[in-house]
């Protein structure tokens, strides 16, 4: 089973995300922050296999901005940078620590994207 992270300061969107991966019973919700620094603690402390990242966090950082620390707290973690924003797709682009990119409207590709990283993490 696959842990996952999720991290995102909406309530509403935080549930739809746990609903999503609930589909998949290869997947399993380790932990749950609603800030970039909460994010970087609970990623040392569950070492998830996945991380869905929101971009627009609350707060000083943003995730695209604390993806580099994240990735570096948790290696082997493959980070979603989950976003309304579609200007942060040029960033992302450049950027080795997120794994995958995709807006909030296509959440229904949440779950494939996930399952497709988890596939590579069995690869490794």
């Amino acid at each position: 089973m696959k842990s996952v992270l999720i991290v995102e300061d909406d309530l509403d969107i935080q549930v739809l995300i746990q609903a999503i991966f609930s589909m998949d019973p290869r997947f399993s919700v380790a932990g749950l922050a609603d800030s970039a620094e909460e994010a970087l603690t609970m990623a040392i402390e569950v070492d998830p296999e996945i991380i869905v990242l929101d971009d627009g966090l609350a707060g000083p950082m943003s995730g695209v901005d604390a993806a580099p620390q994240i990735k570096a707290a948790s290696p082997r973690a493959k980070i979603i940078l989950f976003t309304s924003h579609l200007n942060t797709k040029a960033r992302v682009d450049i950027d080795p620590s997120v794994d995958a990119y995709l807006l909030k409207t296509e959440s229904a590709a949440l779950l494939p994207v996930a399952q497709q990283l988890a596939h590579l993490l069995a690869l490794i």
